[in-house]
Protein backbone atom coordinates (compact mmCIF):
# COMPACT_ATOMS: atom_id res chain seq x y z
CA UNK A 1 0.00 0.00 0.00
CA UNK A 2 3.01 2.34 0.60
CA UNK A 3 4.19 2.03 -2.63
CA UNK A 4 0.56 3.18 -4.21
CA UNK A 5 0.60 6.12 -1.90
CA UNK A 6 4.33 7.27 -2.59
CA UNK A 7 2.80 7.05 -6.80
CA UNK A 8 0.06 8.76 -6.10
CA UNK A 9 1.82 11.90 -3.99
CA UNK A 10 4.24 12.35 -7.41
CA UNK A 11 0.98 12.30 -9.90
CA UNK A 12 -0.76 15.30 -8.09
CA UNK A 13 -2.27 16.21 -11.86
CA UNK A 14 -6.09 16.36 -11.87
CA UNK A 15 -5.74 12.38 -13.96
CA UNK A 16 -3.66 11.22 -11.94
CA UNK A 17 -4.89 12.64 -8.51
CA UNK A 18 -8.25 10.72 -9.67
CA UNK A 19 -6.70 7.54 -10.94
CA UNK A 20 -4.68 7.39 -7.94
CA UNK A 21 -7.65 7.92 -5.61
CA UNK A 22 -9.90 5.30 -7.54
CA UNK A 23 -6.61 2.68 -7.39
CA UNK A 24 -6.33 3.63 -3.49
CA UNK A 25 -9.94 2.59 -2.85
CA UNK A 26 -10.49 -0.14 -4.89
CA UNK A 27 -7.58 -1.68 -2.92
CA UNK A 28 -9.55 -1.10 0.54
CA UNK A 29 -13.06 -2.75 -1.44
CA UNK A 30 -12.10 -5.68 0.16
CA UNK A 31 -12.29 -5.60 3.67
CA UNK A 32 -12.62 -2.88 6.50
CA UNK A 33 -11.64 -2.04 9.93
CA UNK A 34 -14.01 -2.25 13.10
CA UNK A 35 -11.87 -0.80 15.75
CA UNK A 36 -8.12 -2.51 14.86
CA UNK A 37 -9.21 -5.57 13.38
CA UNK A 38 -9.58 -6.26 9.77
CA UNK A 39 -12.42 -8.31 8.15
CA UNK A 40 -12.02 -9.36 4.29
CA UNK A 41 -13.60 -10.82 1.89
CA UNK A 42 -14.54 -14.30 2.80
CA UNK A 43 -15.12 -14.05 6.26
CA UNK A 44 -18.38 -15.51 7.64
CA UNK A 45 -21.22 -13.81 9.54
CA UNK A 46 -20.20 -14.85 13.04
CA UNK A 47 -16.53 -13.72 12.27
CA UNK A 48 -17.57 -9.89 11.20
CA UNK A 49 -20.25 -10.13 14.16
CA UNK A 50 -17.58 -11.18 16.48
CA UNK A 51 -15.21 -8.59 15.31
CA UNK A 52 -17.76 -5.18 14.31
CA UNK A 53 -20.69 -6.34 17.03
CA UNK A 54 -23.94 -6.22 15.79
CA UNK A 55 -25.05 -4.04 12.49
CA UNK A 56 -27.26 -0.99 12.46
CA UNK A 57 -29.49 -2.83 9.96
CA UNK A 58 -29.97 -6.34 8.35
CA UNK A 59 -31.76 -7.54 5.69
CA UNK A 60 -32.21 -11.45 4.50
CA UNK A 61 -33.09 -13.19 1.27
CA UNK A 62 -32.96 -15.56 -0.95
CA UNK A 63 -32.05 -15.28 -4.87
CA UNK A 64 -32.61 -17.96 -7.65
CA UNK A 65 -29.57 -17.83 -9.60
CA UNK A 66 -28.42 -19.30 -13.19
CA UNK A 67 -24.83 -20.34 -13.27
CA UNK A 68 -23.72 -21.10 -17.06
CA UNK A 69 -20.43 -22.87 -17.33
CA UNK A 70 -18.62 -24.48 -20.24
CA UNK A 71 -18.64 -28.43 -20.25
CA UNK A 72 -17.14 -30.85 -22.73
CA UNK A 73 -18.63 -33.71 -23.97
CA UNK A 74 -18.81 -35.87 -26.78
CA UNK A 75 -20.14 -34.38 -29.82
CA UNK A 76 -23.71 -35.24 -31.37
CA UNK A 77 -22.20 -36.40 -34.93
CA UNK A 78 -18.78 -38.05 -33.99
CA UNK A 79 -19.21 -39.64 -30.30
CA UNK A 80 -15.37 -40.14 -29.89
CA UNK A 81 -14.81 -36.40 -30.42
CA UNK A 82 -15.43 -33.55 -27.51
CA UNK A 83 -17.19 -30.76 -28.00
CA UNK A 84 -17.75 -27.61 -25.91
CA UNK A 85 -21.54 -26.65 -24.59
CA UNK A 86 -23.17 -24.80 -22.38
CA UNK A 87 -24.89 -25.76 -18.99
CA UNK A 88 -27.18 -23.92 -16.99
CA UNK A 89 -27.74 -24.83 -12.81
CA UNK A 90 -30.28 -23.19 -11.19
CA UNK A 91 -29.70 -22.71 -7.50
CA UNK A 92 -31.07 -20.60 -4.32
CA UNK A 93 -28.12 -18.29 -2.88
CA UNK A 94 -28.64 -16.93 0.90
CA UNK A 95 -28.02 -13.06 0.74
CA UNK A 96 -27.49 -11.11 3.75
CA UNK A 97 -27.03 -7.20 3.34
CA UNK A 98 -25.49 -5.44 6.64
CA UNK A 99 -25.40 -1.79 7.57
CA UNK A 100 -22.90 -0.31 10.00
CA UNK A 101 -23.23 3.15 10.41
CA UNK A 102 -20.08 4.14 12.80
CA UNK A 103 -21.09 7.90 12.99
CA UNK A 104 -20.95 11.18 11.84
CA UNK A 105 -17.31 11.55 11.57
CA UNK A 106 -16.59 7.83 9.31
CA UNK A 107 -18.50 6.03 6.34
CA UNK A 108 -21.56 4.03 6.38
CA UNK A 109 -20.46 0.85 5.26
CA UNK A 110 -22.70 -2.10 3.47
CA UNK A 111 -21.64 -5.29 3.50
CA UNK A 112 -22.80 -8.21 1.12
CA UNK A 113 -22.75 -11.84 2.41
CA UNK A 114 -23.44 -14.50 -0.01
CA UNK A 115 -24.33 -18.56 1.62
CA UNK A 116 -22.78 -16.97 5.12
CA UNK A 117 -19.30 -15.71 3.67
CA UNK A 118 -18.46 -11.68 3.21
CA UNK A 119 -18.68 -10.98 -0.70
CA UNK A 120 -18.16 -7.48 -1.02
CA UNK A 121 -17.66 -3.93 1.44
CA UNK A 122 -19.37 -0.49 0.02
CA UNK A 123 -18.81 2.73 1.27
CA UNK A 124 -21.60 5.23 1.25
CA UNK A 125 -21.86 8.94 2.62
CA UNK A 126 -20.77 9.81 6.22
CA UNK A 127 -22.80 8.37 8.77
CA UNK A 128 -25.63 10.13 10.69
CA UNK A 129 -25.47 8.63 14.34
CA UNK A 130 -23.60 9.78 16.71
CA UNK A 131 -20.08 9.13 16.74
CA UNK A 132 -19.44 5.28 18.67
Amino acid sequence: MRRRSSRCLLALSGVGLAACLLGSRAAWADGMYCGSRLISVGDTLYQVRSVCGEPDDAQHRVETRTVRHRVRVACARDQKAQCDTEVEHVRDVVVDDWTYDFGRQRFIRYLTFLDGRLASVQTGSYGSRDDR
